[in-house]
């Protein structure tokens, strides 16, 4: 497969799929090498805090940015071993993959439409494909009873899908390629392999990045993306970065969950279940992930978790219990600048909101739990 390059500008679903199969071919079926040659240098990227990234990205829709946050915050339960993984490491071989799945129609909840596939491999050459790879799902990912095909976002085979690489990303209980949730999570699983990996250290990060395409041209070019998106500020919304420490962890968990669905019930310290989070669930999930605190279940008990503090000395991380129905039924976090992050109501998903104006019509309790 020497001399075949992946092209990141993908204009037409049928040009996406036959650029996209070539790096899945190598990745899926070629032997795992001991990493790409000739970068031996060990050099260490900016420290990265898992999930944390811009409030929005040049290219890439809400949904799928929020795919890659809430993967590079999930992986650490995962993949424990793991160190250093980002949402831009994710998003730079979605760019690649399927120009992050652009001229599709996402849901709030990732599922991605019409699907993305890859050429026929049957050996005709499309694509730079010359080997026949036979069915292995009976055409249940792929829609092809007699061939393979690469599938998703993130263009993985059938048979590797459905192999330790396939996740639940959205906490619906299926394991969907074609789902922006779960082929993310699939990606950051796959890029961490089961050692011990350090994905801070340029040398790891292009070894990992190796074993998804055996190309050099492929690992240059998807490192590009990933220190194009590096430079970009994280939290580069409203809540400008203010939080740090423990707090900064507790929001950045959060903010990851930015554009998953509400549903109520839903959430819980690992991730969102039902395929979403509530209010609390979302409080529930953000302290575990970024402090390993584990709060009450609801509102109404998270009034009485940790000290009282008045309004005006609310900092990032403090627990913001608004008496929104009469039972103080809602609650968010205190993410700087003015800046909520909350699971709003049905219908809404995981967003941030200007404390100011529709907020001051209830009572607030400020509680500080870090």
């Amino acid at each position: 497969m020497s001399g075949l390059r992946k092209t990141a500008l993908i204009a037409s679903p049928v040009l996406a799929a036959a650029v996209a199969v070539v790096g899945v071919l190598v990745l899926f079926i070629a032997a795992v090498a001991n990493g790409a040659a000739g970068h031996e240098k060990e050099t260490t990227a900016p420290p990265a805090v898992p999930g944390a990234a811009p409030g929005t990205a040049a290219g890439i829709s809400p949904v799928m940015l929020s795919a890659y946050t809430h993967a590079a915050a999930t992986v650490r339960t995962l993949r424990p071993k793991c160190t250093g993984m980002r949402w831009s490491v994710i998003a730079g071989i979605g760019k690649i993959e399927s120009n992050h799945a652009a001229g599709r129609s996402i849901t709030a909840s990732g599922d991605i439409s019409p699907r993305i596939l890859g050429v026929r491999l049957n050996g005709s050459g499309a694509g730079g494909n010359t080997s026949t790879f036979s069915d292995t799902d009976h055409g249940r990912l792929d829609g092809d009873t007699a061939y393979d095909r690469a599938v998703g976002p993130m263009q993985f085979l059938p048979s590797t899908w459905n192999g330790p690489s396939g996740q639940d990303g959205n906490g619906d209980g299926v394991k969907d390629p074609h789902n922006a949730f779960d082929a993310a999570l699939g990606t950051a699983v796959y890029l961490c392999g089961t050692g011990t990996t350090d994905l801070s250290r340029t040398d790891q990060l292009r070894k990992a990045i190796y074993r998804y395409n055996h190309s050099n041209t492929y690992v240059d070019d998807v490192t590009s993306h990933i220190a194009e998106y590096d430079r970009l500020p994280a939290t580069g919304d409203s809540t400008g970065g203010s939080a740090t420490g423990r707090a900064g962890a507790v929001v950045n968990a959060a903010l990851a969950q930015r554009g998953t669905p509400y549903v109520w019930g839903g959430g819980s310290t690992t991730g969102p279940t039902k395929g979403g989070y509530d209010c609390s669930g979302l409080m529930l999930y953000a302290f575990y992930q970024g402090a390993r605190i584990t709060l009450p279940r609801t509102s109404q008990q998270m009034r009485h978790s940790g000290t009282r503090v008045p309004r005006s000395e609310i900092r990032p991380g403090d627990l913001i219990v608004i008496n929104n129905d009469g039972n103080w039924g809602h609650v968010g976090l205190y993410a700087g600048n003015n800046a909520m992050i909350h699971a709003p109501r049905p219908g809404k998903t995981v967003e941030t909101t200007s404390t100011s104006g529709y907020w001051e019509r209830y009572d607030w309790d400020v509680r500080r739990v870090l």
